[in-house]
């Protein structure tokens, strides 16, 4: 189970980044959840993404279904603050899931942010609105008869990851992470620590103590 409510998960966005929580689950046997490095922002990020993943899946469609969009705008409805939508696509980029409308809905529910393995647009919208949004590609295609969101609020596999709704997930410029829940608050714990000590070791980096010195005192990379 998670041990952190939404307020200290959010505390969490000033001190986390993908690296430091990729090395925390090396450091507990747990590789295996860092998304496909083809998503990327598409838009400045201020800050890392840290929150919650609200999940869904798509599917290529060769119609126009008869009614377009049901499932995806269920998705949306059921946002709630602190969540990061979560789509898996299976890598389609032939049109675009998500876009600046979605991102003006998602922010109104208090979403942080999305994360797919798919395609998006609506670029200049994303960052008037300055919602991270992280993805493999753009595309100026409508999803409609293309790609159509067939399930949500369920675990899928996103970059090549298996994410359950509730997982933290923290994105940057390196890349994105999730954590599973059962793995949190020990992923957590070693990457706050960590990061403690990364900035000792940088300090003394920085006055001139050398490389391998520092790594013998603080064993940290």
């Amino acid at each position: 189970m998670a041990t952190r409510n939404d307020g200290d998960v959010q505390a969490l966005a000033t001190r986390l980044y993908s690296a430091v929580v990729s090395d925390a689950l090396d450091a507990i046997s747990c590789a295996g959840h860092v998304l496909d490095g083809q998503i990327r922002p598409r838009i400045p990020l201020k800050h890392p993404l840290v929150g919650r993943a609200a999940t869904a899946r798509s599917v290529p469609v060769e119609h126009v279904p008869d009614r377009p969009y049901q499932t995806l705008l269920q998705a949306m409805d059921r946002l709630a603050p602190g969540e990061v939508w979560v789509v898996a696509a299976g890598g389609a980029r032939r049109s675009a899931i998500f876009g600046g409308l979605l991102a003006t809905a998602a922010r109104a529910r208090g979403a942080l942010g999305c994360v797919l393995d798919g395609a998006v647009r609506d670029m200049r919208e994303l960052e008037r609105l300055g919602f991270p949004t992280f993805a493999i590609g753009a595309s100026p295609a409508d999803s409609l008869g293309r790609d159509e969101v067939v399930e949500h609020g369920v675990p899928v596999v996103c970059g090549g990851v298996r994410i359950s709704p509730g997982d933290l997930i923290v994105a940057d410029e390196d890349g994105v992470v999730a954590v599973p829940q059962e793995l949190e608050s020990r992923v957590v714990d070693y990457a706050l620590t960590k990061v403690n000590g990364e900035g000792d070791m940088r300090r003394e980096l920085a006055a001139g103590l050398p490389a391998a010195e520092a790594f013998a005192r603080y064993g940290i990379l």
